[in-house]
């Protein structure tokens, strides 16, 4: 208690320092940025319910700017309030909440960076996880075009938090959470990020102030570049400390669909998944992904697409039915010219081991895993395309059922510890591509 009241106190002379650690017009934006997600974000719940300056908002809102003030190189991305709001609405605190959301940044901020390669290797692994478990529903998927698993996307970057009512949530965070491997620090919870990279001028033309990356956030105005122009613009953000520092713009959906279909004649023929820069691009830069004014209604399908009619499969499934660790990989050899022909089988494939699985979090990509087959038999019986699988899910945001769900999740992850199918060679090889 000595320690975490010490690192209170730290949080707060951080807290009084932003006007120190940013310019006017980065603190002005990082502060606005982060309010417009706060007001949205758990408000159904009792935590944060009332008035828009309650003090629980403003701690939320405190919070998070510090985080970005503090940690430049990372700064505000839309889905930290998602990660955060738990955090808080449990310790009560908002110096303790900000040493725990620096914890779990440690491990979570690549999650964020514009490179895209932390969830390029998220996507590789859930596709490799999906492929071994369930090979005929990964075949379907992939005859739908779907096999990319974007419509998971906010699962994998906000661990599941969003896809379980609030209370449902914190369960379920505190059996991942718990699940993780030791990782302590050697000496301290590190409250101040690495300084970013200092250029001539800021965003506000301010000589000295750090570059701050301000991918993934909504854009300032009402405008949008074409889609070309925010890939163009994101790959030269990454390339190097000069190439950061401009707000990438929201792509358009026609867009992402566009990228999806040009993917079709040129896919991996393990990973399937585009360029980390044309990731991250199609995803972080559609806004309805992570903040639609409907909260339960997030997606990032076509709007032109026809909506499955039929209700989400309510059967609870056995734990271990749909499951066979150890079942041929389906051959993927670019995509089929005929989406009637079955795939020949090849031989199983090996996992990475679970120090490698899911960038530090295995037991996640099995809880994603739960929630696809909990809704394979519907998906495949309703013959479901990539738009109406995207908007069944989307249908689904808060209301998974988490009994069902940890249950199978355990029973797949307890097979795949003790059946020791982990190959780090060849998971390394189906993930080179992210």
């Amino acid at each position: 208690m000595d320690y975490m009241k010490r690192k209170s106190r730290e949080y707060e002379q951080l807290k009084s320092e932003w006007a120190q650690r940013a310019s006017p017009e980065d603190l002005e934006f990082i502060r606005s940025t982060v309010l417009k997600d706060v007001l949205r974000t758990d408000r159904a719940h009792p935590y944060y319910a009332g008035p828009e300056d309650g003090p629980h908002l403003r701690a939320l809102h405190d919070l998070l700017t510090t985080y970005a003030v503090t940690h430049p190189q990372v700064s505000y991305c839309q889905g930290m309030s998602d990660l955060a709001s738990p955090i808080l609405a449990v310790m009560d605190h908002e110096g303790h909440a900000f040493v725990c959301f620096c914890g779990i940044m440690k491990r979570l901020a690549a999650n964020f960076h514009p490179d895209g390669r932390a969830m390029a290797t998220k996507f590789a692994h859930l596709k490799l996880l999906l492929r071994h478990a369930d090979p005929d529903f990964y075949q379907y998927l992939q005859e739908a075009g779907a096999d990319d698993l974007f419509f998971c996307y906010r699962w994998l970057l906000l661990e599941l938090k969003r896809e379980f009512a609030f209370d449902d949530a914190l369960r379920m965070l505190e059996v991942t959470w718990s699940s993780l491997p030791p990782d302590p620090p050697e000496h301290e919870v590190e409250l101040v990020g690495p300084p970013s990279q200092v250029a001539d001028t800021g965003f506000g033309g301010h000589r000295g102030w750090p570059v701050r990356q301000r991918h993934m956030l909504r854009p300032a105005g009402g405008g949008g570049s074409t889609f070309e122009d925010a890939v163009d613009h994101l790959a030269t953000a990454s390339q190097g400390p000069g190439g950061g520092g401009r707000l990438l713009r929201q792509a358009s959906l026609d867009g992402l669909q566009q990228l999806r279909d040009n993917m079709g004649s040129r896919r991996d023929p393990l990973v399937q998944l585009p360029h980390p820069a044309a990731l991250i691009s199609s995803k972080s830069l559609s806004e309805p992904l992570l903040n639609s004014p409907d909260p339960l209604l997030s997606s990032f399908s076509h709007p032109d697409s026809p909506s499955s009619s039929s209700p989400p499969s309510t059967q609870e499934a056995s734990p271990t039915g749909d499951m066979a660790v150890g079942s041929p990989l389906m051959q993927e050899v670019g995509s089929p010219k005929d989406p009637g022909k079955s795939l020949p089988p090849v031989p199983p494939m090996g996992l990475p081991p679970p120090q490698e699985f899911g960038r530090g979090n295995p037991f996640m990509l099995f809880l994603c895993l739960a929630i696809l087959l909990e809704h394979r038999d519907h998906i495949m019986r309703n013959g479901l395309d990539y738009n109406e699988l995207a908007m069944h899910f989307d249908r689904l945001v808060r209301k998974h059922h988490l009994g069902r769900v940890l249950r199978r999740a355990r029973a797949l992850f307890a097979d795949y510890l003790q059946s020791e199918v982990w190959d780090s060679e060849e998971g390394a090889e189906a993930t080179a591509a992210s």
